[in-house]
C-alpha cells in the first residue's frame, strides 16, 4: 500500500545530529520520523510547510519543531538557509521534556540574531566534536530561548509528569498496534487508574482521547496524502474493519472519511 514513509536522517546510534540545511527549491513528498524530534531554524527562505494538517507559510526568521511520528513536507519559492537539529528524547532532562511537548510546531521570530549565533556555534562545537555533555547544554539552552524569543513559556500550572511524556511517546510508537489503555498502562509497569489520574492532571484529557486524537490526526494525514482507499487506511490503521473506522472518524470530526478527503483536496486546489 502507498502509506505515508517514514525516513530517518540519523543513525540508529546517535542521540543528535546537527546539520545545514539544505539550500535547494525542491518539494517534498509527505514523510515522518519516527523516533526523534527534528528542530529547524531558517533564516532566509520562502513558500509552504505543511505538518500534519496545518500549512504553514515559510516567513523566516523562523523555527518548525517536529515531534516523533509527525507527518511533514516543504514547497519553498526561494532557497532555504539555516540550521537541522535533530535529536532524541533520551538527551533531554526533565526540564528539556517540558519544553520540547510544549512548543508549538511553528514559531515565528521578530529577531531571530542571538538564536541563530547560538545555533551556528552549536553546529561549530558539533563539527569539532565536543564532547556530548557540552552539546545537551546547548541543546537545553537553545530549547530555552526559543521559548523566551517566541513569547511563549511552559505551563507551570500543569503538573510535569515524566510518566505523561512516556505515554505520549509510547502512543506514538504504538498506536496503529496497541488499541487498549491496559495494554500502555503495562508497559508502564502501573494500574490503569494510575495512567488515568497522571493524563488528566496533566492535560485534562483521559488517556483513552489522547490515544483516538493520535488516531484521528493519522487518519486526517492518510485521506489528504495518499491514495490509499478508505478500506486500506481502515486497515491501516488495524480497524476491525472498514464502517468501524467510518464511525470512529465520524464521531471525532462529523464529517465521513470520504467528505473529509473531498474537502482537504478542494482546498489543496486552491492554495496552489
Amino acid at each position: 500500500m502507498n502509506a505515508i514513509p517514514v525516513k530517518s536522517k540519523i543513525a540508529s546510534d546517535q542521540v543528535l545530529k546537527i546539520s545545514p540545511f539544505k539550500e535547494v527549491i525542491k518539494p517534498t513528498v509527505p514523510h515522518k520520523h519516527a523516533d526523534y524530534f527534528e528542530l529547524i531554524v531558517l533564516s532566509q527562505g520562502a513558500g509552504f510547510h505543511t505538518i500534519d494538517d496545518y500549512t504553514f507559510d515559510v516567513t523566516p526568521p523562523d523555527i518548525y519543531f517536529l515531534k516523533p511520528g509527525q507527518t511533514h513536507c516543504w514547497d519553498f519559492s526561494r532557497i532555504p538557509k539555516g540550521f537541522v537539529i535533530l535529536f532524541r528524547e533520551e538527551l533531554l532532562n526533565s526540564e528539556g521534556l517540558e519544553v520540547v511537548y510544549q512548543l508549538p510546531a511553528h514559531i515565528s521570530l521578530a529577531d531571530g540574531g542571538i538564536l541563530f549565533e547560538l545555533v551556528k556555534r552549536f553546529y561549530q562545537d558539533y563539527q569539532s566534536n565536543t564532547s556530548l555533555t557540552i552539546l545537551k547544554t546547548y541543546l537545553q539552552l537553545i530549547l530555552l530561548k526559543i521559548l523566551e524569543q517566541s513569547g511563549a513559556f511552559i505551563q507551570r500550572d500543569v503538573t510535569f509528569n515524566a510518566v505523561y511524556y512516556q505515554f505520549k511517546s509510547l502512543v506514538n510508537e504504538n498506536y496503529q498496534r496497541i488499541k487498549k489503555i491496559q495494554d500502555y498502562a503495562d508497559l508502564l509497569k502501573m494500574p490503569a487508574s494510575r495512567l488515568n489520574l497522571i493524563c488528566r492532571n496533566a492535560s485534562g484529557k483521559t488517556p483513552s482521547m489522547l490515544l483516538n486524537e493520535r488516531i484521528l490526526l493519522e487518519s486526517k494525514t492518510l485521506l489528504s496524502n495518499t491514495p490509499l482507499s478508505i478500506k486500506e487506511i481502515a486497515a491501516t490503521l488495524d480497524f476491525s474493519d472498514t464502517s468501524h473506522f467510518v464511525k470512529f472518524f465520524k464521531i471525532n470530526t462529523n464529517l465521513t472519511p470520504g467528505l473529509y478527503r473531498e474537502l482537504a483536496f478542494a482546498s489543496a486546489k486552491k492554495s496552489v
